[in-house]
């Protein structure tokens, strides 16, 4: 964060001081959370799951804060000299935005139903061969993780990679009214967050906003092979350029190779590899490599930058647990991820056999019956050679695998977590390959965990024969 007054603060927050604040104090860092609190912050007070930030303001100043903003319907509950504020959601926004605004760095907002991060993480690791920048952490990618990140913008740095997420219409207007990108990324449209949107349409209309935000001397970079993306440089106020594997894009991959836990490609004659397990991430990595000629980074550079490349843990994460290889992709799940999951494991090689673990793919509204349904349809006549399913949606999973073929004596359905751990010790044998996919809230990375603890006891078991 760039240095303030508090003075300053309480302006820019809209705000006005109560108690015995030192206005001439100067801040440079910004967190919502006490336990991270450093000398010269401001903590901002906001609700939590359990308890309020609130109660713990006068923690935050003996820890270093130099002033602590407060909701003024939590005020009367701070017993400590404060900046009372409407909204302390809003007061964070405010400086968020006043801290981009400050910057001379190149904002790079990357939005999409799936890939956001992997694709964010790429293109950071590639412009930082050259440059120096931010990126957001984990996530942050929702009305209060964009402010945050951007609060982390210091002088000297050069770039920020923004992840810009939705699960109702118009968060990406809003948070892209914060960020104010000057080149934004659309990765892909695809059934998510049907709760909030009801239909792809509704989805795309959303992701759209990001591309609609930019100046007309900001650049949208596409991917042309999502057609519903592709779609959206009507949208453009200014230059887009578009990447895939189609003719029709300006970056385009060929000679794509795929190996267990990498993928090499060629854009212009120029060959690029990066350590990322499955062919769904080729877009990312293109969207990665379009930035990077933009900007005028050479291609060996590019090359550097995507080498140093590390997955986001629970993101299709490959792993060597006891003789089993382990793909974490435990972090979130819908359709599309699913699929994408599928051809991973597929594509795998060096293994004995290919186990997809699946839990239910949450928050598709009406449409997830008949899209655990025909999840199940595509697993059917997949390459795998088994599945193993739970969850609420579990049966409708079943029901379209065995109703489009697929046999009795590759699935097996399980009433809860914990059954499904307890049998994978007797359903895996040395040298398969298993990967675990659920989404957020089903918290199949403990899955992962007891496949850590099978493999130990093995070992321990093995040691005492």
């Amino acid at each position: 964060m760039h240095p303030l007054t508090v003075k300053h603060v309480c302006e820019i927050v809209d705000g006005t001081i109560c108690g015995d604040v030192m206005s001439a104090a100067i801040v440079d860092g910004c967190v919502i959370d006490s336990r991270h609190v450093q000398q010269g912050d401001v903590f901002i007070a906001l609700p939590g799951k359990r308890t309020h930030g609130v109660e713990f303001c006068a923690a935050a100043l003996r820890d270093g804060a130099e002033v602590v903003i407060v909701d003024a319907s939590e005020a009367d509950a701070c017993r400590t000299p404060h900046i009372r504020v409407a909204d302390a959601e809003i007061a964070l926004a405010r400086l968020g935005c006043q801290n981009r605004q400050t910057t001379d760095a190149l904002v790079t907002a990357v939005t999409g139903s799936v890939g956001k991060t992997t694709a964010r993480r790429m293109i950071s690791a590639m412009l930082e061969s050259v440059h120096t920048g931010i990126q957001s952490p984990r996530n942050f990618n929702n009305h209060l993780g964009v402010p945050i990140s951007l609060l982390e913008l210091q002088a000297g740095d050069e770039f920020a990679v923004i992840e810009i997420g939705s699960s109702a219409p118009g968060e990406v207007e809003m948070l892209a009214s914060i960020a104010r990108p000057e080149f934004a990324v659309v990765t892909n449209i695809s059934p998510a967050h049907l709760d909030g949107f009801k239909s792809l349409k509704a989805v795309q209309q959303e992701k759209r906003a990001i591309i609609a935000s930019l100046a007309e001397d900001g650049v949208a970079f596409l991917n042309a092979d999502d057609p519903l993306v592709a779609e959206m440089e009507k949208s453009a106020p200014g230059r887009v350029v578009t990447f895939g594997t189609g003719k029709t894009a300006e970056v385009r991959a060929t000679g794509i190779r795929v190996s267990d836990d990498a993928l090499t490609l060629t854009v212009d004659d120029d060959e690029y590899t990066v350590r990322a397990c499955g062919r769904h991430n080729v877009s990312n990595v293109l969207a990665a490599i379009a930035i990077g000629l933009e900007v005028g980074i050479a291609p060996e550079q590019i090359n550097a930058g995507l080498a140093t490349y590390e997955p986001e843990p629970g993101r299709c994460c490959p792993l060597q647990i006891g003789g089993w290889t382990v793909v974490d992709d435990t972090y979130n799940a819908s359709p599309a991820s699913v699929s994408a999951a599928i051809r991973t494991a597929e594509e795998f090689t060096h293994c004995r056999h290919r186990v997809l673990v699946l839990n239910d793919m949450l928050d598709l509204g009406e449409q997830a019956a008949d899209l655990h349904y025909g999840m199940g349809a595509a697993l059917a006549s997949s390459k795998l050679d088994h599945i193993a399913v739970t969850g609420d949606f579990s049966s409708h999973v079943v029901d379209g695998f065995l109703a489009c073929g697929g046999s009795q004596n590759r699935i097996s359905c399980f009433t809860s977590l914990s059954l499904l751990t307890a049998m994978l010790g007797c359903l895996l044998c040395d040298d398969d390959l298993v990967l675990v996919k659920g989404s957020r809230a089903t918290r199949m990375e403990q899955v992962v965990e007891s496949l850590r603890q099978l493999a130990c006891e093995d070992v321990a078991a093995r040691r005492a024969a």
